[in-house]
This record gives structure tokens, sequence and C-alpha cells, in this order.
């Protein structure tokens, strides 16, 4: 259980990038085949993205200390909250005046724009968790009559003669 709530953040993040997504996908589906259900699956694949972002952002890695966190946070932020406002406009528009947005021209241009802000997003979030940055070395200066530094490297292992 210790392993899932540290853990979180990497389990709940894959909501919103493959829910956010589809949405965009059932939406475009639903406009070329002229089938109204595909949009009521992208609509429900937006809702419940825009709360796995909530989610994802509230889980975020904040105690890491690496430069990309802060560009991540932001841009995760703001993922967030375009999907939120478009999931409220979206159902808003659906309860009250019984239109369904999903093929407006307009509603489409904010989620593609959602689907790139959650794809890249996921993609410094990816830089962050397998390229970290690597440590600030301090290597003495030689001076200048002295020999070259021996280098770190592991030496390399001779293959074995047949």
């Amino acid at each position: 259980m210790d392993y899932i709530l540290k853990n979180l953040h990497y389990i709940v993040t894959h909501v919103p990038i493959a829910l956010l997504v589809f949405s965009f996908i059932f939406d475009l589906i639903a406009m070329i085949a002229k089938k109204r259900e595909w949009h009521s699956a992208g609509m429900l694949c937006l809702v419940v993205g825009a709360l796995g972002a909530i989610a994802s952002v509230l889980t975020g890695p904040s105690p890491w200390r690496n430069p990309l966190v802060v560009p991540h946070e932001f841009y995760a932020k703001l993922t967030m909250v375009l999907s939120i406002v478009l999931a409220i406009v979206r159902v808003g528009l659906l309860i009250w005046k019984k239109k369904e947005l999903g093929r407006n021209p307009i509603y489409l241009i904010g989620s593609l724009a959602a689907v790139i802000l959650v794809g890249y997003t996921g993609h410094i979030g990816g830089q962050m968790v397998h390229k970290p940055v690597p440590a600030k070395t301090a290597v003495p200066a030689a001076s200048p009559g002295a020999a070259p530094a021996a280098s770190t490297a592991p030496a390399a292992t001779a293959a074995p003669a047949k």
C-alpha cells in the first residue's frame, strides 16, 4: 500500500493523458460517421479526464529538485484548467440548453489544445523520470604543467580469446 501512495502521481497521470486524447478522437469520429453516440463517449472521456487532471495535479511531484518541475507543473495546471472549463461548458450546455457541443469547431479547437497540452506535459514529465538531470560534478582544474587527469570511466575489458 505504501508503494501505491508513493507512486500515486505516476499511476493517476495516465488517466487524463488517455481520456483527453480519446475525447477529441471520439468527437471527430462522431462528426465523420454522423453518430451521436460517439459524442456521448467523448463527453464522458472529457469529464473523467478532467477529474484525472485534477488528481494528477494534486498528487504531483513537488518534492523533486529537478529544473523541469516548474514547467511541468505549469503546463499540468494549464491542462487541468482548460479541461475543467471544457467539461463545465460542455456538460452545462447539454443540461441547460440541450445542445451537444462536440461538433462545434471552436470547442474542437479547445479540445485539440487540451490534447496538445496534456501531451507536452506528459513529455516533460517523461523527461524528468526517464532522463534525470545529471548532477553537476566539480572537476578540479589542472595546473598548466601538470599531466592530464586520469579518466574516471570504467576500463573496458577485453573479450576472452577462443
